[in-house]
């Protein structure tokens, strides 16, 4: 959440979705074109346990996500 806060935008949303024993926590800042600039987060949020974890940009932002084991 630290990460999209930083980014600047005006809201922050948090997005859960699960399947087959997994969650998907995606974190969208509502800001476009940005990149990750603390090149640490990812690899902090894996070490925290996630199955996978990334960053992608869309129309809405830059959006974080991580997948966890149930």
């Amino acid at each position: 959440m630290a990460t999209a806060v930083n980014d600047g935008g005006r809201r922050v949303s948090l997005n859960l979705a699960d399947q087959g024993r997994q969650a998907l926590i995606v974190v969208p800042s509502h800001r476009a074109a940005l990149a990750v600039k603390d090149q640490r987060v990812l690899p902090a949020v894996a070490a925290l346990g996630a199955t996978s974890c990334g960053a992608d940009t869309a129309q809405d932002g830059r959006r974080l996500w991580a997948v966890l084991d149930l």
